[in-house]
């Protein structure tokens, strides 16, 4: 069975009914689609055996929204109906779906590297300066230089 994780909302329907609200912002988007379609509503009505003044009657909530109002007219409108229900009450965790298509969701990217400081200008002399003390230090040890004397 394909249960959905979305929080409830504050309407006052049973389990697995849309809301108002949902299904005002359902018909709010279908009557967007149409409008953009540039086609009537009464082409729309004939087009799906409707009778006429059903759509309008059905866009200003005079006819209760079924899913089967949604699948026709979003497929009549060139539109995924899943599309519609996904925009108006999207799932807190939206890999449920691929998980129940049998689809493995694909791993997070990783996470962007820190960024990297500004290094400070190289100091030539300090460097040369500790080269020459290293090296002392080594030819020192092999005896191939007398040891300074110490700083009094």
């Amino acid at each position: 069975m394909v249960t959905d994780r979305i929080k409830p909302t504050k309407s006052k329907t049973s389990i697995g009914q849309v809301g108002k609200e949902e299904a005002e912002r359902i018909l709010r988007l279908l009557e967007a689609e149409i409008i953009q379609s540039r086609r009537s509503r009464r082409q729309i009505e004939r087009k799906l055996g409707w009778s006429q003044g059903y759509l309008g009657s059905l866009l200003r909530g005079r006819i209760g929204l079924k899913v089967w109002h949604v699948f026709v007219l979003a497929r009549e409108l060139g539109i995924e109906p899943l599309s519609l229900f996904l925009t108006v009450s999207p799932p807190q965790d939206p890999t449920w779906i691929l998980e129940q298509l049998g689809i493995t969701p694909a791993p997070p990217p990783p996470e962007p590297a820190p960024p990297v400081e500004a290094k400070p200008p190289v100091d030539w002399e300090a460097i040369e300066d500790m080269v020459r003390k290293l090296l002392r230090e080594e030819l020192e040890k092999f005896g191939l230089l007398e040891a300074e004397p110490a700083p009094s």
